[in-house]
């Protein structure tokens, strides 16, 4: 069995848990406990302890990619957790940000933290263990977010287009059960899911994960076109799905008309048992 609990997301399940902008999921199989992600400062920590997780035993920690509102708390974890492996994509600490009205802002991770010694820099696809796979450079070949249009990388001192090289997704595969793990998915959800059903050469049991169609710097959503198509290619695939932080509630609320209950909605608090 694999369990999952929210504990950072936009949104909150109950008034005893602080939500953010962010993402941060406790992941609890047979061979690890783990954090995917861990949200922009302290609040993993404090709600973490309101649900009696125990942070200094975590093992591993995934950092999906390279923007603060995932990877901002990484000085706070290993304060608090000096052993747990930590797996970043190398292209992660190279600087990243977002335009608002032309103006870039900063959204990238502290770069004086990528020679750690608990980080370890993932460069192409890896399997970690029997458990745990994770996978990179997906191509972004079937559908393209406008969303993704208003962040940027520096790349020998001039800002370019984010190609997201630097966002990585996870496969848990436990009791024949294969789960997809995605932080922003900037990449396209569909295209994610697609590869890695080639990666694992069988179905993905369930997909959770942000599927990035609201932007909330600017407060603008993918078209409406865009959520349907989204939401088809989903709904041709035989798994479940369980979405939350930059997904949007809008956009969640108009793929639940043709997702029904194969779709849910992950907020802090929130138990998974799969």
């Amino acid at each position: 069995m694999i369990k999952i609990e929210s504990l950072v997301e936009n949104t909150t399940s109950s008034k005893e848990y602080h939500s953010k902008h962010g993402l941060c999921l406790y992941i609890e199989t047979e061979k690890h406990k783990m954090l995917f992600d861990l949200g922009q400062d302290k609040l993993f920590l404090q709600n973490a302890k309101k649900m009696n997780i125990d942070i200094t035993k975590i093992d591993t920690v995934i950092i999906s990619h390279g923007h603060k509102d995932h990877g901002g708390a990484l000085k706070e974890f290993m304060k608090i957790n000096p052993n747990a492996k930590i797996y970043i994509k190398k292209d992660a600490f190279e600087p990243h940000y977002i335009k608002i009205l032309g103006l870039p802002f900063s959204v990238g991770l502290d770069t004086k933290l990528q020679n750690e010694k608990q980080i370890i820099l993932v460069e192409e696809n890896l399997r970690i263990d029997e458990e745990l796979f994770l996978f990179t450079n997906v191509k972004q070949e079937k559908i393209h977010l406008k969303s993704n249009k208003s962040l940027y990388k520096k790349n020998q001192g001039h800002l370019e287009l984010d190609d997201f090289c630097h966002e990585q997704s996870l496969i848990i595969t436990v009791d024949g059960k294969n789960i997809l793990i995605s932080g922003c998915s900037h990449a396209g959800i569909v295209n994610i899911l697609n590869e890695a059903e080639k990666l694992v050469s069988k179905e993905i049991t369930a997909v959770i994960g942000g599927f990035h169609l609201y932007n909330p710097p600017t407060r603008k959503y993918e078209s409406n076109e865009i959520i349907d198509v989204i939401a088809d290619s989903l709904s041709e695939k035989e798994m479940v799905y369980y979405t939350c932080h930059c997904t949007g509630k809008r956009a969640f609320k108009r793929m639940k008309e043709k997702l029904g209950d194969r779709l849910n909605y992950l907020s802090v608090g929130n138990l998974l048992e799969l």
